[in-house]
């Protein structure tokens, strides 16, 4: 597949060494991802989440394609349930630490963009760029309601927290903050551009100092991937971030030189929290 990445992480001056990320390709199913996990409370988290979640989500794919094609759920179902098997892999293992989750994968001319947590996905159109998730903030009006209705609080300590502990309302383990804390990612699905030539993943030490244009900017500005990815969480060092910083940028533009499409088409954003 046409995709040149590069993969840049910084640590800020928190010095808390707990991202993780990955890289799958199947090129017989024309699949490709690249992946984030932003951990908090321990590196385990996000370790197993890396390891897990987009090999539960091929094996359980293949096995989707084996039945009659009406009988098949759609790829943005069973990317749900792989979220929701890590989690629930997690808290049975009674892992109080947790871990934010971006995932970008791209199906042929098709993409699902998901996450939980406050890690984005970033992507170039045309002059200009869009964000393909949302960020899963405490004191958002959907995610206080959920999280009251369940009987939990939010408790501003800095920042808003689930329980006065948790600065993100989703997320997958964080045993201990059930069933305030939710595994549900937001998923958008649709089809690429031509439009389309950069994508960047990165986590929230990334989007708390630098806009989605600016990354966008500094992705096209580059030599290359790598080169970009670095000068982005450079950036973000020098505008004061001082938490985790990891970076993905990906080159699409021979990837999406031979589109039928010229713009590109969100087609659903699935979510059930």
């Amino acid at each position: 597949m046409d995709i040149s990445w590069g993969i840049s992480e910084e640590i800020g001056f928190r010095r808390t060494m707990e991202d993780e990320h990955a890289f799958y390709e199947d090129p017989a199913r024309l699949f490709f991802s690249a992946e984030i996990y932003d951990g908090h409370g321990g590196r385990q988290p996000a370790q197993i989440a890396a390891e897990m979640l987009t090999p539960w989500f091929l094996h359980a794919w293949a096995r989707e394609r084996e039945k009659p094609l009406k009988e098949r759920r759609d790829e943005a179902d069973i990317l749900r349930e792989a979220y929701l098997a890590v989690d629930a892999h997690l808290v049975g293992r009674r892992v109080q630490a947790g871990t934010c989750a971006i995932q970008l994968y791209l199906i042929g001319e098709r993409f699902l963009a998901a996450n939980v947590g406050d890690s984005r996905v970033v992507i170039g159109t045309g002059q200009g760029e869009a964000v393909l998730t949302d960020d899963h903030k405490p004191d958002a009006t959907a995610e206080r309601s959920r999280i009251e209705a369940l009987g939990g609080s939010i408790v501003t300590l800095g920042v808003p927290r689930v329980e006065g502990i948790l600065a993100i309302s989703r997320a997958l383990g964080d045993a201990c903050l059930k069933p305030y804390v939710s595994a549900e990612p937001r998923i958008a699905e649709g089809v690429l551009g031509l439009e389309n030539d950069v994508a960047v993943l990165a986590c929230d030490g990334v989007w708390d100092v630098l806009s989605p244009g600016e990354v966008i900017d500094a992705a096209r500005r580059g030599r290359g991937p790598r080169e970009s990815a670095e000068d982005i969480s450079r950036m973000a060092l020098d505008r004061g971030s001082t938490d985790n910083i990891t970076v993905i940028v990906l080159d699409l533009k021979k990837y999406t030189s031979s589109l039928k499409n010229r713009k590109m088409i969100i087609r659903k954003v699935y979510d059930r929290a």
